[in-house]
């Protein structure tokens, strides 16, 4: 059954330790992805960062869609009138699926475990949805965010509950703030994998 399928591949995915491995999860989960995150978990992180970037962020602006995936966030960003999208994922699987969505201007691959090989200060708007968690992408690498980012960019980002429960993030977050990258303007905790009584951080960070 597709939720026992979906769910077998997220405790796959939040047992994965390395980049290889993520990989090559994602490269044999992208077919299905779609059908077993969303009707097999219930997965609503995507809804709830298009909800709070059309609130925080300004439509006209290009926006990163920051581990893009098969583009679910990007169509929920499209439906709320962002109509200058870019995505980044690590799997090329994963890509080929969200390009077939014809929503992203551009499309391309990221290893998000290593500083990001992106124009320093040439990010305006960034969404990051459903990578931040219990897996490889952990609290160590939210530092990455800052540096591609211009001075009053804004980011919204989801952080999945068992990793923020597991890992320090908080601690991550706040060394943001005191080193003066970010400043945050909203944080909530809200649905992410209601069926697997999962749910996330959602946040909104402005660049300094």
């Amino acid at each position: 059954m597709s939720e026992n399928q979906g769910s077998a591949h997220k405790n796959k995915a939040y047992a994965i330790s390395d980049v290889e491995g993520t990989r090559k999860l994602y490269a044999e989960w992208a077919e299905n992805y779609d059908k077993d995150t969303t009707q097999g978990m219930g997965y609503v992180a995507p809804v709830v960062v298009a909800d709070l970037a059309a609130e925080f962020l300004d439509k006209g602006t290009p926006v990163l869609d920051l581990a893009c995936g098969t583009g679910q966030l990007g169509v929920e960003l499209k439906e709320r009138g962002f109509s200058i999208i870019d995505g980044l994922d690590l799997s090329p699987e994963m890509l080929a699926v969200a390009e077939k969505l014809g929503i992203y201007r551009n499309l391309g691959e990221i290893d998000m475990t290593k500083p990001y090989d992106i124009p320093e200060g040439s990010v305006e708007a960034l969404t990051c949805c459903g990578i931040f968690g219990p897996s490889v992408i952990g609290p160590q690498h939210l530092e990455f965010l800052a540096a591609p980012m211009k001075s009053g960019a804004r980011a919204v980002i989801s952080i999945n509950g068992i990793g923020y429960e597991e890992r320090p993030f908080e601690e991550a977050l706040e060394a943001l703030f005191d080193e003066g990258l970010f400043r945050e303007i909203y944080r909530g905790f809200n649905d992410y994998l209601p069926k697997e009584d999962i749910d996330a951080l959602y946040v909104v960070l402005e660049r300094f």
